[in-house]
């Protein structure tokens, strides 16, 4: 039995970026950002200065301007648990807090379902997200790479 053709859901206009959440392979920490290019990021922001393969744990994909605001709203709300070395505030948790990486998707799944419509998660076959250039036909085919939050 074949199965039917469906329409695509999922629309893709625009300009579109990414949110990721990491843990840290070496010491656990727990992080998120934001980019254009998590190949290129993932590789060149965490792989290459750690000496360590990492992964990005979760994906979303969105239009930009919610991945943004995605991110400021993390960093407002969670701002007495970002990690803070020399006097800097990082995208990492601190670790006293004893978040997890659940904790962080529950966040940022409940946010974009709420306000977010334009934002997806990638799906969890494409996942952990080691460097790769997999995504690169993601504008072309979104239903193979995300789904709706839920």
């Amino acid at each position: 039995m074949q199965k039917k053709q469906t329409k695509s859901e999922i629309k893709i206009q625009g300009t579109y970026g990414w949110f990721y959440i990491i843990q840290l392979a070496h010491n656990g920490k727990w992080g998120f950002g934001i980019t254009m290019n998590p190949d290129s990021r993932l590789r060149k922001g965490y792989c290459n200065p750690s000496a360590e393969k990492q992964v990005f744990s979760h994906l979303y994909y969105g239009k930009y301007s919610q991945i943004r605001a995605l991110e400021r709203h993390l960093k407002n709300q969670w701002s007495d648990k970002m990690l803070v070395l020399f006097d800097d505030k990082l995208e990492w948790i601190d670790p006293k807090h004893k978040v997890t990486g659940k904790d962080i998707v529950k966040f940022v799944d409940a946010r974009c379902k709420a306000v977010y419509p334009e934002i997806y998660k990638v799906k969890k076959e494409h996942l952990p997200f080691s460097p790769s250039k997999v995504f690169k036909n993601v504008k072309d085919s979104p239903d193979v790479f995300l789904e709706n939050i839920s």
